[in-house]
């Protein structure tokens, strides 16, 4: 069910420029041809006892033990971790020719807090594909990055700690007048959303995180937590009748711990893969990345939002609605 005039209303009236930002990253990121001829996309490959060798990234399991699987809740079931030979049927990423695996694979507990790790990260790959083409920039696909991010209310979480929920994560900067704007609209749009955001009835609950960071190409230092705090309340929507978007921050140089850098993929982090300011990330409660879109989409003929930036956050909060 469309939502958007839900969230429409009480935004500043700053001209805003809507773009599409390059791709960039990597070439592998999965596309439509890539996903629809369905089966559960292997994202990353974290190694079993035996057979797991042959499996890429990207590759389609269409099959397990003889029964066809095409979603995340197929792959769970399957219990590939019960130390017993099962046999895979799959399509070879890139080409989709076909291939076959048997694995043997017991519960990985070396990824904590993670427990029972299975020998892959995997999403149906029509869950993935429910994504629009410009939300497929270089985190998509993958699982949740390495990263250490500081609330500015007290804790930190990593990106191992944010599986479990789902997840809207937006990340930006506030290095010209452009993406200042920018934040301030998707702030105010995700202070209204939150409520719809945070009911099980609608949703099974994804959980908003806002995170200033200084971006590659930024031009101002990143703000501390007294600044975030009053920023919000300046940019709030008026009257008190949301409540605030949890804030969060990159650590700074004290607080900084590479050990507590962690993330479901090793070395990938979120940093090496954010481009342009805002990036939107959604993860499902898997820890997942089926969404993420770098700066401002420009708003179709036709859309109820009226401009790119109003357009590119209703977008997200929709799909985190409807598609998760």
């Amino acid at each position: 069910m469309r939502t958007v005039n839900v969230f429409l209303g009480l935004f500043l009236s700053i001209p805003l420029l809507g773009c599409e930002p390059s791709t960039g990253g990597s070439s592998n990121i999965p596309g439509e041809k890539d996903l629809k001829s369905g089966g559960i996309y292997v994202a990353y490959n974290n190694g079993c006892d035996q057979g797991c060798d042959g499996i890429d990234k990207g590759d389609l399991i269409t099959e397990i033990d003889g029964k066809k699987v095409s979603t995340s809740e197929d792959f769970d079931k399957a219990n590939l971790i019960d130390g017993k030979p099962h046999k895979l049927k799959l399509l070879a990423a890139g080409s989709l020719a076909p291939k076959s695996a048997e694995i043997t694979a017991k519960p990985n507990s070396k990824m904590p807090p993670l427990t029972d790790v299975p020998p892959f990260w995997a999403v149906g790959a029509a869950e993935l594909n429910e994504a629009p083409k410009w939300a497929r920039k270089r985190m998509f696909g993958h699982a949740s990055p390495s990263v250490m991010l500081v609330n500015v209310d007290g804790g930190i979480l990593d990106g191992r700690q944010l599986v479990g929920k789902q997840r809207m994560i937006v990340f930006w900067d506030h290095g010209d007048r452009e993406e200042q704007a920018q934040a301030v609209t998707f702030l105010q749009v995700l202070q209204k959303a939150q409520k719809d955001l945070l009911d099980p009835a609608k949703n099974g609950v994804t959980e908003v995180m806002f995170v200033q960071v200084k971006f590659p190409t930024g031009r101002q230092a990143a703000m501390n937590d007294s600044d975030l705090r009053a920023w919000q309340k300046k940019w709030a929507v008026e009257g008190g009748k949301f409540p605030p978007v949890p804030m969060y921050r990159f650590p700074n140089e004290t607080e900084f711990n590479s050990a507590r850098e962690l993330g479901m993929e090793n070395a990938f982090t979120v940093f090496e893969n954010l481009g342009k300011a805002p990036a939107i990330v959604i993860l499902d409660e898997r820890g997942m990345i089926r969404w993420h879109s770098e700066g401002v989409q420009a708003a179709p003929a036709g859309s109820e939002a009226p401009d790119g930036t109003q357009y590119t956050i209703i977008e997200a909060v929709e799909f985190a609605l409807g598609k998760l």
